[in-house]
């Protein structure tokens, strides 16, 4: 853990049942006379989206609905986006949706004050963001990717098979509104996949060598709350009080990683996302407990708490007993949710193991990972997740 270390989480949150429901307070307070909403094509056609778009009509709310967000945005699409905005008077933009959707508003609002392409600004570009973004509220549908709360818009580079992410201050949204009615209409597999997105961030960022002391409060209570809440939004979805925690541990678990930092389950998932396009939730439910599996012994006090915070009786258990136990117990809690085990249910194969390798040990995290990651780490990892392994 470290000891010097910076601190920012500069996001408005704003919470409560009905909440996406009065914009006009927030269109107000940026003088926007004109709106545009980005979404997703399988958001757009929701109950929770109508009623959503209804109160921005009756509100007197000029706004006009971009629904054709794909997942794991490709760079054409941002600059398509962003080249229509820039010929916009557009006063505000609001994201509806997962991950997808506010990375691309993200990345969109900042291409409006700022020339080029997305191409430029991505992790090795030759551009950062000099001007101001067009201001953003987010509204997270989903509850896993955080993406409300960070500085960073995750983009396909559809070229080179790898998703790549554009980070600077100027993307972080001014407004994240995390409402559980517009979380209702999630299908139980996104519900899944996405919390376990969010339990993937807090683990991660819990046990980094960049942890600190205060990332470390966020991800504990992060953890602990989707352990115990993401049983009972699988079983009662309508519940509206676990819908809301679900929602407030991930956007606690994006401020964890945005200060604390990821690992190699991300790295490794990151890779195989670009190249076998799979869901990124679900990728990191099945590789957490594997990674897991040797992760525990770079830092055994973190991870005996992580099974103590998750529910499992450790009081019997030796520390290296209790540390290896919180792997175990995330993969009965995938189970219990309905993850599969394997990656090859993904339509991961083994030829894409020097690829997906090569991906991963570029990860500009992977340093953070509790243990060092090598490449025969990684291919053990793969393999076992392939064949479907206990973590």
């Amino acid at each position: 853990m470290r000891t010097e270390f910076e601190f920012f989480s500069p996001v408005k949150l704003v919470t409560g049942v009905g909440a996406s429901q009065k914009m006009d307070q927030w269109v107000k307070a940026f003088g926007a006379d004109r709106i545009l909403v980005v979404t997703g094509s399988h958001v757009v056609k929701s109950h929770s989206f109508e009623v959503f778009a209804e109160a921005m009509k009756e509100q007197g709310i000029s706004f006009e609905v971009y629904s054709k967000v794909r997942p794991e945005p490709p760079m054409h699409m941002v600059d398509e986006l962003a080249k229509y905005v820039r010929n916009e008077n557009f006063g505000l933009v609001v994201a509806v949706g997962g991950g997808s959707p506010m990375d691309t508003a993200k990345a969109v609002c900042m291409l409006k004050n700022n020339e080029g392409s997305i191409k430029d600004y991505l992790f090795g570009g030759s551009k950062v963001p000099k001007e101001p973004s067009l201001p953003l509220i987010c509204i997270p549908t989903t509850a896993g990717s955080g993406s409300e709360v960070t500085a960073s818009s995750v983009i396909e580079d559809s070229d080179n098979h790898i998703k790549l992410s554009c980070t600077h201050p100027n993307l972080l949204p001014k407004i994240a509104i995390l409402d559980p009615l517009i979380q209702k209409d999630m299908p139980p597999a996104i519900t899944a996949g996405t919390g376990m997105d969010a339990m993937t961030h807090a683990v991660e960022a819990y046990t980094s060598k960049n942890s600190s002391v205060f990332s470390d409060i966020y991800a504990r209570r992060a953890i602990e709350l989707i352990g115990e809440h993401l049983p009972k939004v699988m079983d009662e979805p309508d519940n509206l009080e676990s819908r809301m925690m679900m929602a407030q541990a991930s956007s606690m678990a994006a401020i964890a990683f945005v200060n604390g930092g990821l690992g190699a389950v991300h790295g490794i998932s990151q890779s195989i996302g670009g190249i076998a396009h799979t869901p990124h939730g679900v990728t990191n439910a099945i590789l957490l407990p594997k990674v897991m599996k040797y992760n525990y012994q770079g830092n055994l006090e973190k991870f005996a708490d992580i099974a103590l915070l998750l529910g499992v009786d450790t009081s019997r258990l030796t520390l290296e007993e209790a540390a290896k136990a919180a792997g175990e117990r995330i993969a009965r809690l995938n189970q219990q949710i309905g993850i599969p085990d394997n990656i090859a249910c993904l339509n991961v194969t083994r030829d894409m193991f020097p690829e997906i390798i090569k991906g991963a040990m570029g990860y500009r995290l992977l340093w953070m990972n509790p243990v060092d990651f090598t490449q025969e780490l990684a291919e053990k990892i793969l393999t076992e997740s392939l064949l479907g392994q206990e973590g």
